[in-house]
């Protein structure tokens, strides 16, 4: 073989391997991180807390925030950013953690009120998402105020948003379970409760899918089937980190990448 030919089917050979990289599996989920709410307006002395959340609606730590005019607002910040208006105008909420960065506005009025029609808060948008559904929730400890469906490009999936905007959780209909929600009507009012048999976090924890001696691909697939991400972990500190409401598990292995411990934490919320 020439030193062209060979050169040609080395190049060929990087290519197909390069884009067998590069193309993502079929149960590789998107990954992402939002603020949450997005948009926001607010009276001069109102209040807003602010979270960043990941593509299944957990809350994510380790935030480093940022403010277009900080002299605008009070603030207090940690995982959580806490604002305070000051000053009338149009101002940006910017967030950073290992797994990515985000943008929320914030529009500041002046007035006793706010004029009739204006929305106080809107959630996350998610790029190839629509909205097709707004259901009130029926009041409970939950802390759902109204739940939100959206048709994506990989599915259906259910938002639950307190009253103030910050999303409790993200989850998509579907695959072989009940949906999130349960969908109630009374005195012709349609509302939602959280569906619990769905939501029992004790039921899906990743240390309860998860079997010591597995392989850490195999582990990685298993995730994604269940929607559950690794918000920590990734950086060489041998563990992987899955959060979900209620629970933390920790998931260490070995240097051959075969799951050798796993340890479940129950969490306050």
């Amino acid at each position: 073989m020439g030193p062209a030919a060979r050169f040609s089917l080395l190049s060929a050979i990087w290519l197909a391997t390069f884009l067998l990289w590069a193309i993502p599996s079929s149960g590789q989920s998107t990954q992402f991180v939002k603020i949450t709410p997005e948009k926001v307006t607010l009276l001069i002395g109102e209040s807003r807390t602010f979270h960043v959340v990941n593509q299944n609606g957990q809350m994510q730590h380790d935030i480093s925030w940022s403010l277009s005019d900080r002299g605008a607002f009070q603030v207090e910040e940690g995982d959580e950013l806490v604002v305070t208006a000051k000053e009338s105008g149009d101002f940006t909420v910017s967030a950073h953690n290992p797994y990515g960065s985000a943008e929320a506005s914030i529009k500041v009025m002046e007035g006793s009120s706010l004029p009739m029609g204006t929305v106080k808060w809107s959630g996350p948008t998610i790029e190839g998402c629509t909205t097709s559904k707004v259901i009130p929730a029926v009041p409970s400890a939950s802390g759902a105020d109204v739940f939100v469906q959206s048709v994506c490009a990989d599915g259906e999936y259910i938002q639950a948003f307190t009253a103030d905007g910050n999303e409790l959780w993200r989850h998509k209909i579907g695959a072989g379970g009940a949906p999130p929600i349960a969908e109630v009507r009374k005195n012709g009012v349609q509302s939602a409760v959280p569906n619990t048999s769905r939501l029992n976090p004790r039921a899906t924890s990743a240390c309860d899918l998860t079997t010591l001696g597995t392989d850490q691909q195999k582990v990685r697939e298993l995730l994604n089937q269940h929607n559950l991400s690794i918000s920590g972990g990734l950086t060489g500190e041998g563990a992987w980190v899955v959060e979900q409401s209620g629970t933390e598990c920790k998931l260490w292995f070995d240097a051959k990448l075969i799951l050798i411990k796993k340890q479940k934490i129950f969490v306050s919320e």
